[in-house]
């Protein structure tokens, strides 16, 4: 997701019948969240319902409210809510001859910048080249560390020579 984001911790409490799990992540992408992270532990059963750890990003306020709507309309009971904080979110396209210990590099290199909450590769393989194509998605907490990672970027891609596009987002 680019851009402005909204990161969420939820526990959430589901009736111990088949099929609630899916009626209760579906909300999140049907309302075009993104889920992070899911812990189902359907070894602990309290009162005929089952824990669910939900981590999830919405676009805005209104994208969550749609979310706990639709929840409460499915029965989902929203026993605990953690975090709730924005994050900033930026796209980088880099092309060239990326081996996986450049990729590796660049990763660890914007983890030790700091206030990073989440790094995503998607790349493609050439058959005619060794060149890649690699985007990579970039979620901050603070809004100045994409210019960190921008100035960090540029100075990777003039050592490794490769081309690095930036996205249009924040």
């Amino acid at each position: 997701m680019e851009g402005t984001t909204l990161r969420v911790n939820a526990d959430i409490r589901l009736k111990d019948v088949p099929g609630q799990l899916i009626k209760a992540l579906e909300p999140i992408s049907l309302n075009e969240g993104n889920i992070v992270g899911v812990i189902h532990d359907h070894e602990q059963v309290t009162g005929g319902r089952i824990s669910v750890n939900v981590t999830f990003e919405a676009r805005d306020q209104h994208t969550l409210d749609a979310i706990f709507s639709m929840w409460k309309e499915r029965g989902v009971e929203v026993a605990k809510m953690g975090q709730i904080f924005r994050t900033y979110g930026t796209e980088y396209l880099l092309v060239g001859n990326l081996t996986q210990a450049t990729l590796r590099s660049i990763t660890e290199g914007i983890n030790r910048l700091g206030g990073v909450d989440s790094i995503d590769l998607q790349y493609s393989l050439s058959t005619s080249t060794e060149s890649k194509s690699v985007l990579l998605l970039v979620n901050v907490r603070e809004r100045q560390k994409v210019e960190e990672i921008d100035q960090y970027l540029k100075r990777k891609s003039k050592r490794g020579n490769f081309l690095l596009i930036r996205g249009m987002g924040v």
